[in-house]
């Protein structure tokens, strides 16, 4: 009776190792006809926090524990432009040593896709989104988000047919390397108007590498992505260079629309805060000519208003020319004189860059003052 007992106690501690046991899964996910590798899948199990996304090679890492989902758990994968799989965890082909690759099939171009309107006008100018105007309101991803995790905002925009020209974003702290990020455009058609359709239609991943503070642009015009309403925007992260722990904060707005956060991929999404993050879009709006005119006219007038920052460029006591000036905001760009001295339309609130070839790169944020010199150092 003691030598059962002592068995059944060893097969019970058996299984106990067995639940608590952390299995690493390793694969590659790759293109069902081409048998290329895919980059940057979403892979996870729907809602657990358990998820990650697949490198440049299409190779992804998995930490799975038994006891922390049901033996009926499926692993989806998604990507821009293939069918979306699912995978039971049991039936993941496992060997000694190697496990079998996930095969995805590219997904065919719904004609739904392809953007047509009768609408007749023009498409004119039309900024939307949230900026940072020194409220010291921030957003961030901490060592808890994990590959796939996602940082979004609801961007108020009015109806109509409209096309996105760039996107940018503030960087405020980033100790790592450097990160690589993708940029999602979604419907607000999930639950309670949270992300859910990718607009991003294009089959083509639009990607970022961010290193350490600045202002990030990207253009989005090559994605051909157009929106009819409000949308929502994120951020995912893809990639941590460097062995710092992540710690990425973002500049965010006052304005309070929403915004939502994932921790993983593949994880439900949670309203994370009523403020915005100061994701900022330049677009184009189909508007009809009558619209457009009276556009212009504002636009006139806004300019003739606008006040002029001024002030030098200074490096060690001297005064330096050719030195690039940019406004952050504006997009508009003058360079300081022979004398050092730069003249740039600004309010407060927009933000200054400097830049010369041989020198570090100056910016700051327009305060009320009228004027602000720029002290520039050697690389």
């Amino acid at each position: 009776m003691t030598l059962m007992r002592t068995f059944l106690s060893l097969i019970f501690c058996l299984f106990l190792q067995f639940n608590n046991a952390q299995i690493d899964y390793d694969s590659t996910v790759i293109d069902a006809q081409t048998k290329e590798p895919i980059p940057f899948v979403n892979i996870g199990i729907v809602g657990s926090g358990i998820g990650t996304v697949s490198d440049e090679d299409g190779n992804f890492r998995l930490y799975l524990k038994p006891n922390n989902f049901e033996s009926t758990s499926q692993i989806l994968f998604s990507a821009l432009g293939y069918e979306t799989l699912y995978v039971k965890v049991s039936n993941l082909l496992i060997t000694d040593t190697d496990y079998s690759e996930i095969e995805m099939k590219q997904k065919a171009l719904d004609l739904n896709e392809v953007v047509v309107s009768n609408k007749k006008g023009r498409f004119i100018s039309d900024n939307i989104g949230y900026r940072d105007y020194g409220d010291k309101n921030y957003g961030y991803w901490k060592d808890n988000i994990a590959l796939g995790g996602e940082l979004a905002t609801r961007i108020i925009s009015k109806s109509g047919l409209r096309k996105l020209k760039t996107f940018e974003f503030q960087v405020y702290q980033n100790p790592s390397d450097s990160l690589l990020l993708r940029v999602n455009i979604y419907e607000d058609d999930g639950n309670l108007g949270k992300p859910k359709t990718n607009l991003n239609t294009s089959g083509k991943n639009i990607l970022v590498t961010v290193k350490k503070d600045k202002m990030v642009r990207l253009d989005l015009r090559p994605f051909d992505i157009y929106t009819k309403d409000d949308f929502i925007v994120s951020l995912e992260l893809l990639q941590v260079y460097g062995h710092k722990e992540l710690d990425l904060i973002l500049s965010a707005s006052y304005t309070q629309y929403g915004s939502f956060r994932k921790y993983a991929s593949q994880d439900d999404w949670e309203i994370l805060s009523d403020l915005n993050m100061a994701y900022y879009l330049e677009t184009e709006l189909l508007v009809s000519e009558k619209q457009a005119a009276r556009y212009e006219e504002r636009i006139e007038k806004k300019t003739k208003k606008q006040r002029t920052l001024s002030g030098f460029v200074i490096m060690k006591g001297k005064m330096i020319s050719s030195v690039n000036v940019f406004n952050n905001t504006t997009k508009k760009k003058v360079v300081s004189d022979e004398n050092g001295r730069y003249s740039i339309a600004a309010d407060k609130g927009h933000i200054l860059t400097f830049s010369k070839d041989g020198l570090k790169d100056f910016s700051f944020r327009v305060t009320e003052k009228l004027t602000q010199n720029a002290v520039m150092k050697i690389k």
